[in-house]
């Protein structure tokens, strides 16, 4: 009984606030050493999912949903991909040989019109290692999936409950598996 808490601890990563934010410093490097070594645009999908937890059921089974729909859009151009679980969470990472602009014209309408597309943010760097932004296209900015407002002002102002977020984002995942699988889920 003892041997199989422990494995079961093993497999449950419990993460902080500072183990999160060391861990983006080292994506941000890893991301930077990909665009260097392939000198290509770089794609990084992540789950919009607060907290500590990022990485559970829901993120690992969205980030598996949103890889299938970004590579079947940009396959022909893929020169690389990871999928990695870490305390941001799920990862998706590509490496796209396609001008960063359009592909970031395109990752705005995932975001935009796809059931999950609020729940993800698609960042977009190009080959000089520069963040691609939606305002860089003309595009507003990304709106809050709760309220109206922008989604950077809720956030700077911590204007919802983490609960309410994840019910939202939940919520979404059931939607887009119900659109699949009917109403069974």
């Amino acid at each position: 009984m003892e041997e199989v808490l422990i494995m079961l601890l093993q497999l449950i990563m419990i993460y902080n606030c500072t183990d999160i934010s060391l861990e983006e410093n080292r994506r941000m490097e890893f991301q930077n050493k990909l665009i260097r070594k392939f000198n290509m645009p770089l794609v990084v999908t992540r789950v919009s999912y607060p907290g500590e937890n990022k990485s559970n059921d829901i993120t690992n089974n969205i980030i598996e949903s949103m890889d299938a729909i970004v590579c079947d859009i940009f396959s022909p151009y893929i020169y690389f991909k990871i999928l990695r679980i870490t305390a941001e969470g799920p990862i998706l990472t590509l490496i796209i040989n396609k001008n960063a602009l359009d592909i970031k014209r395109t990752t705005v309408e995932i975001e935009n019109k796809h059931i999950l597309g609020k729940c993800v943010d698609i960042d977009v760097y190009d080959k000089d290692e520069n963040k691609i932004s939606r305002i860089d296209l003309g595009y507003a900015l990304r709106e809050c999936y709760i309220c109206s407002n922008t989604a950077k002002e809720c956030i700077k102002e911590k204007r919802h409950a983490k609960e309410e977020i994840i019910q939202y984002i939940v919520g979404k995942y059931r939607e887009y598996m119900e659109s699949f699988y009917g109403k069974r889920i």
